[in-house]
């Protein structure tokens, strides 16, 4: 299931052809095909209601070409068409926390307040939506975290990275934790979490907690 899919209203197309349509641009191969077949997309379809979906789509698809810039104006017309999509709007957070530390200060709140609120729109299994939300909230305290540091504050980021690291732990999770250990100075911490980093199953996170334990003293 789709990360936060459950804590939004359903997405249904009119017609056959335009599910269809939509289709191609959820089982794209490549970022840069999710793009082309988009933009498609939304000339053929301009009224869609499917359309949220199509711009979350290329929200991630932008992300993983590693285009910043186009990768906001992505994720924030998806939640002009979504405002509750908290699936962008965490992820944006964490984004941003490089870029505008307000605005991910914002959108992390607003996934924090809205998870607190939200009820199961439908039955699922228990442990699935309590995976989800971990998820959802484990970004949010994330964003939360390098906001704390960019603005010179590396022991409440370390308090927020924690949290995050509680919710869901993950091997990118473990390498912000190691780096951050290390600037406050807790060096056997930061070996055993850049350790975890550097067994990342994702090559370019494996070479990058290689290359922070060889700067540990």
């Amino acid at each position: 299931m789709r990360l936060g899919a459950q804590f939004q209203p359903p997405l249904e197309a009119e017609t056959p052809e335009e599910f269809d349509s939509y289709l191609t641009v959820e089982e794209a191969a490549t970022g840069q095909e999710t793009l082309t077949r988009s933009d498609a997309f939304q000339k053929q379809w301009p009224a869609s209601k499917l359309l949220p979906r199509v711009w979350e789509l290329r929200f991630f698809a932008w992300q993983k070409l590693g285009q910043a810039t186009e990768a906001r104006k992505a994720g924030e017309e998806a939640l002009a068409l979504a405002p509750g999509n908290l699936t962008v709007r965490a992820a944006l957070a964490v984004q941003l926390a490089s870029e505008d530390v307000g605005a991910a200060e914002r959108h992390a709140q607003a996934v924090l307040n809205e998870m607190a609120k939200t009820k199961l729109r439908r039955a699922v299994p228990l442990a699935q939506y309590e995976a989800i939300a971990a998820k959802l909230r484990s970004q949010a305290y994330v964003a939360l975290g390098l906001v704390k540091f960019r603005r010179g504050d590396p022991t409440g980021a370390l308090t927020e990275l924690e949290t995050a690291d509680r919710l869901a732990p993950e091997p990118a999770l473990s390498y912000r934790l190691g780096r951050l250990y290390a600037a406050l100075g807790r060096t056997a911490e930061a070996r055993r979490r850049l350790t975890e980093a550097a067994q990342a199953a994702d090559p370019a996170l494996a070479e990058r907690g290689r290359a922070a334990l060889a700067e540990l003293p």
